[in-house]
């Protein structure tokens, strides 16, 4: 019985003690833009404070959001992998959202990043 405890105690130690690589992804949910590198999943975007974040296997933490459903397409086509910045506004997700989502101007979001809020926005512009 011992032994297991032990083992059990050194692996927590290791997880412990193991520093992040990057921190948590921190996007204000009272700013009127939210900028970050984006992609997309089904129907809504995900925003990354970094590029490495983007293209982790693990792709998190992130940010769920949408666009109006025609740009939301646009986007979706044009702008994977893209530093942007999205205009718009944060809500949060508990409380707004359905067992389908949340839906903003014909966009559905069903917030895959697990957020405590997502992004509706207005409008996306591209950082060069």
């Amino acid at each position: 019985m011992k032994p297991i405890l032990a083992a059990a105690l050194l692996a927590l130690a290791g997880c412990a003690s193991t520093p992040s690589s990057e921190p948590s992804t921190v996007f204000d949910p009272a700013a009127a833009s939210f900028t970050g590198y984006v992609s997309f999943d089904g129907g809504e975007f995900h925003l990354f404070e970094r590029e490495a974040q983007m293209r982790s296997a693990m792709g998190r933490p992130c940010v769920s959001g949408v666009l109006p459903l025609n740009m939301q397409r646009t986007a979706r086509r044009d702008l994977p992998g893209q530093k942007v910045t999205f205009t718009g506004r944060a809500v949060p997700w508990a409380g707004n959202s359905t067992t389908t989502g949340l839906t903003y101007e014909g966009s559905t979001v069903r917030n895959s990043c697990g957020g405590e809020f997502v992004i509706l926005a207005e409008d996306v512009s591209v950082i060069r």
